[in-house]
């Protein structure tokens, strides 16, 4: 019973309270800024302090198929690896001129692998690969360092892109 005569009190004092906490948030807090997400800088450079080409991955689906694409700094694909849905076939093209079909080599750690690219493709050398080997996986790694060397060029050394495993995903 001696709760009812102090309930109007009570009641009271909640309320100054809430009326004196509203005024000091709306004259004292600062808003709470609304988060927002930035694009991570590409890397420059390996984790072990080696430089990478300067570029970025551009990443594509559409009906006919899934492509990535590392597209240096001056616009030029420098490799390409696209899958047509339709027959499951994966295409690697590298940037570059040949006469013939020459041997490159992919190191990705201490992975490596030979690929006969033969002239022709969106960026200039072409080969047809078995997505399913071993060292196209590391592609999709964020953390992996891909290198091609062959005739003639200077090696190419890219990051791995988590993007990558959409190409692969559509030749499944």
């Amino acid at each position: 019973m001696r709760v009812r005569p102090a309930l109007p009190f009570l009641l009271l004092a909640t309320a100054l309270t809430a009326c004196s906490q509203q005024a000091e948030d709306r004259t004292g807090a600062a808003p709470t800024p609304t988060p927002a997400l930035t694009t991570q800088p590409a890397s420059t450079q390996a984790a072990d302090g080696t430089p990478l080409t300067v570029g970025q991955w551009l990443v594509e689906e559409n009906a006919v198929g899934a492509s990535a694409a590392f597209r240096e700094q001056s616009g030029t694909n420098a490799l390409v690896l696209a899958c047509n849905r339709t027959d499951r076939s994966l295409n690697l093209s590298l940037s570059g001129a040949a006469g013939q079909p020459q041997r490159y080599r992919i190191t990705v750690g201490a992975q490596k692998a030979d690929v006969m690219l033969a002239p022709g493709g969106p960026a200039g050398l072409t080969a047809a690969v078995d997505g399913r080997q071993p060292i196209f996986a590391t592609f999709a790694d964020p953390a992996a360092v891909i290198m091609f060397t062959g005739p003639g060029m200077t090696p190419l050394r890219v990051p791995g892109n988590a993007g990558i495993s959409r190409v692969f995903a559509a030749c499944a």
